[in-house]
């Protein structure tokens, strides 16, 4: 999350906010080291490929714009939980 803030909060906007700042950065690093990540939304829309996953939220950087898929708010939350460590517990947007 540190070193790709950006990818991470692209991760949340593609989720539609389902992911959390680290569930975002989690599934971004096994996307780059080609590992399967079997979270909910990744099982149910990827399955499991979190390379795919990883691709498409950035080939789709510029649509994440508007209700549940807004970049700024994405990366408010996790510039938030770089600088303290608070990030929602479930889901981000509730």
């Amino acid at each position: 999350m540190r070193r790709y803030p950006r990818v991470t909060a692209h991760i949340i906007a593609e989720s539609l906010g389902y992911a959390t700042p680290s569930r975002a950065a989690r599934i971004g690093l096994d996307g780059m080291e080609g590992r399967e990540n079997w979270c909910e939304w990744l099982d149910a829309c990827y399955g499991g490929n979190a390379r795919e996953c990883l691709r498409r939220s950035i080939a789709g950087r510029h649509y994440h714009k508007g209700y549940m898929a807004e970049y700024g708010l994405a990366r408010r939350l996790v510039d938030r939980c770089l600088e303290d460590g608070d990030e929602p517990v479930f889901a981000s947007w509730f």
